[in-house]
């Protein structure tokens, strides 16, 4: 049934996390949206609910182990333990090759998209695997984990191979526990961030696609969508590739 499940969606605030939510709300019913942000709650405020669903925002910096240990405790004294977790949080894309390579950096990014996920799958996933209820866990990644990446990501492909090493090390030692650990990996999303790149290289990217455009969100979260659902039961360890052809496994 889809009602009366609990979603911890990290990193909400992303564009795609706020196109999961509108997604999920149609799907589900009398289910909470518990919607973890850190500096941006505007698009979330927006979001219009509907079919008995409600919604909880959470703040919490991932650069700070006390920020992420109070959202769990939060999360823990209001009994308000996840049936689903979708991971998001990622830092603005930069281009870094090998003589640009700043550890204070990578060690910021893998923070904020590694460290934190670990420590809140460490918090909740022993009783997501006790209900023995299929519930779900989804981490966004890239395709730079898949095939050969583009040149100059080197601090992005770092974090991003990190954070699949735990989905497959998770779903690993969860198998046969009627738990679901999976990831999605989509080639270059239009997203806010892009930003901090040059629009020359986004442009790239379109034009070396098979279609001559980078994936929309509209794109990737019906995949997520797919992932947290019933019918990915007996879907468990696998990494999602969204690229519309142009990473071919």
């Amino acid at each position: 049934m889809n009602s009366n499940k609990t979603f911890l969606i990290l990193g909400a605030s992303s564009d795609l996390g706020v196109g999961l939510v509108k997604k999920l709300n149609s799907d589900y019913t009398d289910s909470l949206f518990c919607l973890h942000y850190n500096s941006a709650k505007t698009e979330l405020e927006k979001i219009e609910l509907s079919n008995g669903n409600r919604m909880e925002l959470i703040k919490a910096d991932f650069t700070s182990t006390s920020d992420i240990n109070a959202m769990i405790q939060k999360l823990k004294d209001e009994e308000k333990i996840p049936t689903h977790i979708v991971h998001f949080p990622a830092s603005k894309l930069l281009y870094t090759r090998l003589k640009d390579f700043d550890l204070e950096r990578l060690q910021k990014n893998a923070m904020i998209q590694v460290y934190s996920f670990v420590e809140i799958l460490k918090a909740f996933l022993p009783a997501m695997v006790k209900r023995k209820d299929h519930n779900k866990v989804v981490a966004v990644l890239s395709s730079v984990v898949n095939g050969q990446p583009a040149k100059s990501m080197l601090e992005y492909t770092m974090v991003k191979s990190m954070l699949y090493g735990v989905i497959r090390q998770l779903a690993a030692d969860n198998a046969g526990n009627k738990i679901n650990i999976n990831a999605v990996s989509p080639s270059m999303v239009e997203t806010k961030l892009l930003s901090e790149i040059d629009s020359r290289l986004v442009e790239m990217a379109a034009d070396g696609s098979s279609e001559k455009r980078n994936a929309t969100v509209d794109d990737v979260v019906p995949t997520i969508a797919f992932l947290l659902s019933e019918d990915s039961n007996y879907i468990n360890g696998v990494n999602l590739n969204v690229s519309n052809g142009n990473v071919i496994l």
